[in-house]
C-alpha cells in the first residue's frame, strides 16, 4: 500500500515507545496501571466493608468506571511518559533510540 497507513498500537510498551521516538510507528495507548489499580483497589476495600461499589456508568449492561487513555505521539512522548514518570529514559532511550531521543528532548 502506498502511503503506507500509520502504524498504532496499544499500552505504551517500551518496545512501543521505541517505536515511536524512532518514527517508526505513530502512537501508542497509555492507560497506567497505577490509575487502574487505584481504582480497582478502592471497589476491592468497598467490597470488604460491606459496601456496594457506585458505577460510573455501564458497558454490555455491566456496572463500570471507565478511563480516558492518553494518545501517545512523538509530539507529547516526554510529556507524558516521561516527565509524569510512566516511564524513564534509561530504560526506553537504550541503543539505536538514543538519538531519537535526544531529538525530541527527552535526553541530552
Amino acid at each position: 500500500m502506498n502511503p503506507l497507513p500509520p502504524v498504532t498500537g496499544n499500552d505504551a510498551t517500551i518496545a512501543a515507545l521505541q517505536l515511536i521516538i524512532a518514527g517508526d510507528q505513530y502512537n501508542t495507548i497509555s492507560k497506567p496501571s497505577e490509575t487502574v489499580a487505584e481504582a480497582a483497589a478502592q471497589v476491592a476495600v468497598q467490597l470488604l466493608n460491606g459496601e456496594t461499589p457506585k458505577a460510573e456508568t455501564s458497558l454490555y449492561n455491566t456496572p463500570s468506571q471507565l478511563f480516558v487513555p492518553a494518545v501517545v505521539t512523538q509530539e507529547n512522548i516526554k510529556e507524558l511518559i516521561f516527565d509524569s514518570g510512566i516511564q524513564s529514559p534509561s530504560e526506553v532511550c537504550t541503543g539505536e533510540y538514543a538519538a531519537g531521543c535526544k531529538k525530541l528532548g527527552i535526553t541530552q
